[in-house]
C-alpha cells in the first residue's frame, strides 16, 4: 500500500490525469454493460408485473385474501421499484463519468492553469501569496482590524 502512494507521488499532475482519464474510460465501458443488464431486468419485471396485476386487482375487486398472489404481487412490484432505482443511478453516474471524462480530457489537452468557472483553480489563493500577495487569513485578519 505504501508504495502506491510513493509511485503517486512520483507522478506529474499530468501524468496522473491521464491515469485517472484512463480508468474513467474503462469503468465507463464497463457502465454501459451495467445499464443493459438493469434494462433487460426492469423489461423481465414489468412484465411481470402487467402479468399479475390484473389478478391482483381482481382479488382485491373481490375482497379475497389470496396471499399467495398479493404476496407476489408485492414481491414483484418492490422488486421493479429497486431495478428502477439502480438503472435511475446507473444512467446518472453514466452521465457524470462521460463529464468527468470530457472535463479530464480537456485538462489534459489544455492544461490546468486558468479553469472554468465551474471549476474554479484550487492552487489560485497559493499562488497569490507565491506572488507576493496577501493570504485569505492575512485578507480575513486584516479587515477585522478595519
Amino acid at each position: 500500500m505504501h508504495e502506491d502512494y510513493e509511485q503517486l507521488l512520483k507522478l506529474t499532475p499530468d501524468e496522473m490525469a491521464v491515469q485517472i482519464l484512463e480508468k474513467r474510460r474503462l469503468l465507463a465501458d464497463q457502465i454501459s454493460f451495467i445499464i443493459q443488464g438493469l434494462e433487460e431486468s426492469v423489461d423481465q419485471l414489468q412484465q411481470k408485473y402487467d402479468k399479475i396485476a390484473p389478478k391482483y386487482r381482481k382479488n382485491l375487486d373481490e375482497k379475497k385474501n389470496d396471499s399467495k398472489i398479493i404476496s407476489e404481487f408485492e414481491k414483484i412490484r418492490k422488486e421493479l421499484k429497486e431495478e428502477k432505482t439502480q438503472l435511475d443511478a446507473a444512467i446518472r453516474i453514466s452521465k457524470e463519468s462521460d463529464d468527468a471524462v470530457s472535463y479530464w480530457t480537456r485538462r489534459v489537452d489544455e492544461g490546468t492553469g486558468e479553469l472554468d468557472y465551474d471549476y474554479p483553480d484550487l492552487m489560485r489563493f497559493s499562488k497569490a501569496v507565491s506572488s507576493g500577495k496577501m493570504s485569505r487569513i492575512g485578507i480575513k485578519h486584516q479587515n477585522k482590524k478595519n
